[in-house]
């Protein structure tokens, strides 16, 4: 009795240290707890010999915003006497819901896997030997916001690793995921082995062994996927899950078989994902893609891969590849970034290892092929030999490429059927580019038109051109020909043209220069430049003219005016443009005629020497004549020699209303002239007056050409004639010729007036006073319609020594005169060109019918 009571107050005093010790134990880790901001509660707790149960446990970290809540159904913790750890947890009806924080968000992820596996392999022998959560349901955030996650895993320590089995379910589908981790001694490789299995279906296994060294890590392994079924939906559950990714996951594709083996080296320390491309090794990946799978930014692809890399330099570099794959595009971004009509709908591309004699190990030589279907059609070959050094170099032989479009629209432009060409061969390394075209090179277009102008059978001859310099900055330079079998414009006359000459092009300045020669045998030396900035810059140089020779500018010109043409004299011009990015077109046009002589409608002209300058800066037009010079104009009458020097400033937008300023103009006119004062005139006006001063006519000059049968006399006329330019033609209105003093003399011989005088005893005073009159006064009033008729009202005074002993006799006589008709009939008097008799002739009949209908 004694002996029970000793061992009941002993139990009881042990139980009573436990309890204070327990107390205190709770009182610590609630402290603890406390503070690291976690708030611990349960429920229900049940001990027993084998362990602990709680039917409900919660566990909170942080506030509501941001933080970990977790809360258990129920937790089950089993202590095992014959193992180590000696304690098992199994979770149940398990919620969860985390919000990170601003310091989790900003925290950089572990790099050091070494470290990370040290730890691990620290913590097995205190893991609990099998920890399972069932009926897990976790709020997490992903790409959307917040997701919930579903499923079930369990994790089960051995001696020398753990093994993992996890499902996870997402709608009506489920992923298994199997995986075992060996961690033997040091010097025995750790190995993983891993299985992914997708509604039942095995899809993925994975065979991992990392042997860790002193001085080195192996790592090896091998992936396989045999036959990917429909787990589209597993590549959409993914994209949810992703946080800062700026693009999605490619979609899962279907139908896919994929095989990888890899060795890597690496070197102690910290692991980065730099330090794993960087590690030397090899990889072989085999790929077969049944159905078309969507590459972000490239298109559907299919087909089969096969590569061998390896890395012994820092490089990874290939020793052999197969490819046999199939690209469509639709609507990847580089697609719609091409013009309408260059727009592939299919491109397959194959490759294979080729043997030649020359191949080295450090070389990889291969064959590839490639076609497009769709507008635009492609074929091409080539012979690549790469060599797989450091310093990468590819060398290319017989590429071969051809292409065509049936049609295209580019900037605004059409061109039809394009066909192009390539003949190349060279080769390009980190420091070097050369590559040559060949013999056949060439880009052809039945059709291009662009506005206006429309060009056929284009052809551009691309042989002989060299690219060269380096990789960073090439440069195409080299002979290239352009032509065209026919050019069309509203301002041109159609005829073929050809352009010769040398290119030099860079990504950043290209430049043109040669010679534009056309069917009808006009040259131009042309040059255009484009610099880094993007402006334009034109200069054309009209190689001299002879007229004597031919003059092709009516084949050029559609608006050559049909009554000119030009027999005689030199013509040369320049002219340059600039075209820059932000800044008005600016453009200069100088024209030089020496000697130039012609027939412009029924008048001819000979001696014409002059510049034409013109210069438009954005919608500023300015033509200036600093000289005009001929020798003789030729309407009937001989007149000349000319001299002229004006200014014409318009605008584009009202080209026909702009300010002509006139320096000098003045007209030699029998032995006299006729000039005008400087002054401007706005064209906008429907009609101008040019007040023209007549000084000097020779009136012996003047009856002398005109037809009137013995007429003569002589003195010099001034004048003022106010010549009005309207749209129904010239007149004149009010003009006034005098004599100058001290007079002259005129005498009028002719039988036929003289016979009227005899039969007139008026008439008879007029005739005689006539035969020998010396004037002091002769003046006249002039006015000059429209339709050419000129009249003059003389007033004319003087003496007839032989009539009453010289008298005073005072004349007024009026005279009216078809100008156009008399100068034709002075024209076909005499000895002018066949084209100007001809016009004369046609005008006249045209104007008879036209007489006798009024």
């Amino acid at each position: 009795m004694g002996r029970r009571r000793f061992w009941l107050g002993t139990c009881a005093g042990v139980l009573g240290v436990l309890l204070v010790l327990g107390s205190y134990a709770g009182y610590r880790v609630q402290r603890l707890l406390s503070e690291q901001g976690i708030t611990l509660d349960w429920q229900a707790l049940s001990l027993s010999p084998r362990g602990l149960r709680l039917d409900g446990f919660s566990l909170q970290q942080g506030g509501t915003a941001a933080g970990l809540q977790l809360h258990a159904g129920q937790l089950q913790l089993d202590w095992l006497a014959s193992e180590a750890p000696r304690y098992r947890l199994r979770l149940q009806d398990l919620q969860l819901d985390w919000q990170p924080g601003p310091a989790d968000a900003t925290a950089a992820p572990p790099g050091d896997l070494q470290a990370l596996l040290a730890r691990l392999d620290a913590a097995l022998p205190w893991l609990p030997r099998r920890l399972e959560l069932q009926a897990v349901q976790a709020q997490l955030p992903c790409a959307s916001g917040r997701c919930t996650l579903r499923g079930d895993a369990s994790v089960q320590v051995r001696s020398a690793g753990l093994q993992l089995h996890s499902q996870l379910l997402h709608d009506a589908h489920r992923a298994e995921l199997q995986a075992e981790l060996q961690m033997p001694a040091r010097d025995v490789p750790l190995q993983l082995q891993a299985e992914l299995r997708l509604d039942d279906q095995a899809q993925l296994q994975l065979h991992s062994q990392l042997q860790r060294q002193a001085d080195a890590t192996r790592w090896s392994g091998r992936l396989s996927m045999p036959q990917l079924g429909e787990v589209a939906w597993f590549g959409d559950w993914l994209n949810q899950w992703l946080l800062s990714t700026p693009t999605a996951l490619p979609a899962t594709p279907q139908q896919a078989r994929l095989a990888a083996q890899w060795q890597v080296q690496l070197a102690p320390g910290p692991w980065q994902l730099d330090d794993l491309l960087a590690a030397p090794g090899w990889l072989r990946l085999d790929a077969l893609l049944q159905h078309p799978w969507p590459l972000p930014a490239l298109g559907l692809v299919s087909g089969e891969l096969a590569v061998d890399l390896h890395n012994a330099a820092g490089r990874w570099q290939a020793r052999e590849l197969h490819a046999d794959l199939l690209l469509d595009p639709q609507g990847a971004p580089w697609l719609t970034a091409l013009p309408d009509g260059l727009r592939p709908q299919q491109l397959r591309l194959q490759i294979a290892p080729r043997a030649t004699p020359t191949s080295t190990p450090d070389a990889l030589a291969l064959h590839a092929q490639l076609q497009g279907q769709g507008p635009l059609r492609l074929q091409g070959e080539a012979d690549i030999e790469l060599q797989l050094q450091k310093d990468w170099a590819l060398t290319l032989a017989h590429l071969r490429l051809d292409a065509d479009a049936a049609r295209v629209r580019l900037a605004g432009n059409r061109l039809d059927e394009l066909q192009l060409r390539l003949r190349l061969s060279g080769l390009a390394d980190g420091q070097r580019l050369d590559v040559v075209l060949g013999e056949g090179s060439r880009i052809a277009l039945r059709r291009l038109r662009s506005g206006e102008l429309e060009l056929q059978q284009l052809g551009a001859e691309l042989g002989a051109l060299h690219l060269h310099g380096t990789p960073q900055t090439p440069q195409l330079e080299g002979p290239l020909t352009l032509h065209t079998q026919r050019l069309q414009h509203p301002r041109l006359q159609a005829q073929g043209w050809q352009w010769q000459g040398q290119l030099q092009a860079t990504g950043e300045r290209q430049h043109l220069a040669g010679s534009l020669l056309g069917d009808a045998g006009l040259g131009l030396a042309l040059q255009l430049e484009r610099d880094a900035a993007g402006e334009l810059r034109t200069a054309a140089t009209l190689e001299e003219l002879f007229l004597r020779a031919g003059n092709p500018l009516p084949q050029l010109l559609a608006d050559w005016p049909p009554l000119l043409s030009l027999d005689n004299g030199r013509l040369q011009g320049e002219a340059q443009l600039r075209l820059a990015p932000g800044q008005p077109l600016q453009a200069q046009l100088s024209l030089n005629v020496r000697g130039l002589s012609g027939i412009y409608d029924r008048s001819s002209f000979a001696g014409l020497d002059g510049e034409l300058r013109l210069a438009l800066e954005g919608e500023r037009l300015d033509l200036h004549l600093p000289q005009l010079s001929a020798r003789q104009i030729d309407p009937g009458i001989a007149l000349g020699p000319l001299q002229l020097q004006a200014r014409y400033q318009a605008t584009l937008a009202r080209p026909l209303a702009g300010v002509l300023s006139q320096q000098r103009a003045e007209l030699g006119i029998l032995g006299g002239s006729l000039s005008l004062a400087p002054h401007q005139w706005r064209l906008d006006s429907p009609s101008q007056v040019l007040p023209l001063r007549l000084s000097g006519l020779d009136l012996q000059q003047l009856f002398r050409v005109y037809p009137a049968e013995g007429l003569e006399g002589s003195g010099l006329l001034d004048g003022l004639i106010p010549l009005r330019l309207g749209a129904g033609g010239p007149s004149v209105e009010q003009g006034l010729i005098e004599a100058r003093a001290p007079g002259g003399r005129l005498r009028f011989h002719s039988p036929r007036i003289r016979a009227m005088g005899q039969a007139n005893p008026g008439m008879k005073l007029v005739t005689d006073a006539l035969e020998d009159f010396h004037y002091d006064l002769l003046g006249s009033s002039l006015d000059y319609d429209q339709s050419g008729t000129l009249r003059l009202g003389m007033r004319l005074q003087g003496r007839n020594p032989a009539i009453e002993q010289g008298r005073p006799i005072h004349f007024n006589i009026n005279l009216e005169e078809d100008i156009p008709t008399l100068l034709a009939s002075l024209q076909l008097t005499a000895k002018v060109s066949e084209i100007i008799q001809q016009r004369i002739q046609q005008r006249m009949r045209q104007r008879v019918p036209q007489e006798i209908k009024e």
